[in-house]
Order: structure tokens, then sequence, then C-alpha cells
């Protein structure tokens, strides 16, 4: 009974092992992919017009943000001129990635190019008036709450911003709701000395830039960094692989962990397969990640190792939504 029950308890021992030795060798990574834009632009539509619309009239609300618990208004700070930051961050953006071959901020001259309110409606006028094929509206532009630290360097900036898009083939106004929440802490003013958290208009500018080209990021094709995690082991092939993959030299690496998926030691082979996922993702083959996780996830199946199983199912379902994302970039990428 006794030989039983120590047979027992080394099982035990044995899947607490296998469960603290995937869990603390998980590493972190970062990648780059491109993003697809919230919009199919057609191809053929280069030239892009950008105007501060604001038909919310979001200029007549006055600014005011808190300190501590303490409500101030700041008369010199005008939304008009927040709005006309952020639309010029955003043609600064979308000149600088060359996606369109000609853009034009026309800010908000909107009224004095229009004979006819109603044309706002479907802008076939403006789009001959500007040459353009895609109207870009920056409709409201409103910072809902501004907080300052009483005691403490940092700041937290709530913001809402209402975009509309329009082609010059097609009738259709596409709407974008931008809610974004800012937050400027301690490390941020020590790296940037020249601004103070003081310095409420500044900062209220910063913010606007950020507004515009993050705005800039989700209406085209854009490359933005991304965590991965990988399973790092002392390993000959292995740690050699981890150097490879490191150095973005992915079918060095790939190579190496391959040879270990059929490992005897099972952790190892988990390891290696889940590795082996990130190589395909990085070589654009989501299939053949997801099936890679697959078998990552099976070789432990027996062992007890929960938060391997949740690393494989969440990159599952990462890959899952990166597959839509590459149907929507083939119908995005312009060939140069």
């Amino acid at each position: 009974m006794s030989t039983v029950r120590n047979f027992l308890l080394l099982i035990l021992l044995f899947c607490s092992l296998t469960s603290c030795e995937i869990t603390n060798s998980v590493r972190t990574t970062h990648i780059e992919i491109m993003k697809p834009g919230i919009i199919d632009i057609p191809e053929n539509h280069i030239n892009v017009a950008i105007f501060n619309r604001d038909i919310f009239q979001s200029d007549t609300c006055i600014f005011k943000y808190y300190k501590g618990a303490k409500q101030i208004i700041d008369s010199k700070i005008s939304y008009c001129d927040l709005a006309k930051t952020c639309t010029n961050a955003l043609t600064s953006y979308l000149k600088s990635d060359d996606y369109f071959l000609q853009i034009n901020n026309y800010s908000n001259s909107l009224k004095s190019l229009l004979m006819e309110p109603e044309s706002r409606a479907h802008p076939h006028e403006l789009f001959n008036k500007t040459n353009s094929d895609v109207c870009v509206f920056l409709d409201f532009f409103h910072f809902r709450r501004t907080s300052l630290g009483d005691f403490t360097k940092s700041a937290k900036i709530q913001a809402s911003l209402i975009w509309t898009i329009t082609f010059r083939a097609d009738t259709t106004a596409y709407i974008y709701n931008q809610m974004d929440t800012l937050l400027f802490d301690e490390d941020y003013f020590l790296k940037n000395r020249s601004v103070k958290n003081t310095e409420v208009g500044k900062l209220m500018n910063i913010s606007s830039e950020y507004l515009g080209k993050s705005f800039g990021t989700k209406l085209i094709p854009t490359w933005v960094p991304e965590d991965r995690i990988y399973y790092k082991s002392n390993q000959r092939n292995m740690h050699l692989a981890e150097k490879y993959a490191l150095n973005n030299d992915w079918p060095k690496a790939a190579e190496l962990w391959n040879m270990e998926t059929n490992n005897k030691n099972k952790i190892i082979a988990a390891k290696a397969c889940f590795n082996k996922a990130l190589t395909c993702e990085m070589e654009g083959d989501p299939d053949m990640a997801i099936d890679w996780l697959i078998k990552s996830f099976a070789s432990l199946n027996n062992n007890n190792a929960e938060d391997h199983k949740y690393n494989c199912q969440k990159y599952i379902n990462a890959l899952t939504i990166r597959k839509e994302e590459i149907k929507q970039l083939a119908n995005q990428v312009k060939i140069q």
C-alpha cells in the first residue's frame, strides 16, 4: 500500500514539475505585423482631401480639466486649434506613408468650397472642386475628461472623436468613432523633460497629434508592434534557435526547432512545436502555425500543464483573427 502511495506521489510531483518547467520558461518577443485598415479603399482612389468639418460644434465647448478634485476652466485652449493640430497630424502621417498619391489638408475651409449646405451629404461638388477621390472629415473632437495628478507627475486624458470617410465612387458615408484614453505617467515626464504635467496646453497639443496619427494607422494598412510568447530552453538546438529568432533569422530558427519537435522529452517537443508555430506566422502561414500549436497542445495533454494549454489556445485565437486580417490586406495592399 505504501509503494502505491509513493508511486502516486511521484506522478503528482512529475506533473507539477512539468507544469512549472513549462510556465517558467515562457518568454516574450516583439514582432511587427501589418494590420489592415478599417475600410477597403478602392485601388484607383489616390487623392485625399482632409477637412475639419465639426458638424457637432465641438468648438463651442469650453475646455476644462481637473487638478485633483478641483475643476479648472482654461479659456486659452481652443478646440478649434486642437482639431486643426489633429488633422495636421493625420495629414503628415498619410504623407509619410506614401499610400496615397496626394493628400491635401483643407482644415476648416469647407464652407467656402461648397455652394449648398445639403451637398455635405453626398459631396460630389466637393470631390470635383478638390480633385479628390477620398474625403476625410473630422466631425467631432472633444476631451471628455482631463485629469492631472494632484501630488504626482501624471495625466489621464479621455478623448472622443468622430470621423467620416466618403469615396467618389461610393454614396455610402463611413463613420468611425475614435475613443481613446491617454496616460502620461511620471516616467513619461522624466523622459520628456521639456514637457511638464502642469503645461496643460502642451499636453493637449501632444494628445491631439497622437489622436490624428492614431486614426491614420486605422485608415490604411500599417505595421504595428505585437508581443508573442515563445518557450526558452537550455537544450542546445533550442537555445541556438532562440538566438537566431531574436536576430530575426526565422528560417534558421525554424530548422532547429523542427529538429526537436519529435524529441523523446515531451516538454522539449511541446516547446519546439509551439515555437515552430511562431516561425510559421512570421513566414505568413497561420494555418500551419495552428497545426503546430495543436501538436504542441497534444504533446502535454496528459501532463496537467494547464498554463501551456491556455497559451496554445490563446495563440490559436490570435491566429484565427490574423487569418481574417490577411484576407483584408489582400484587398488593401497596393502594389507599387
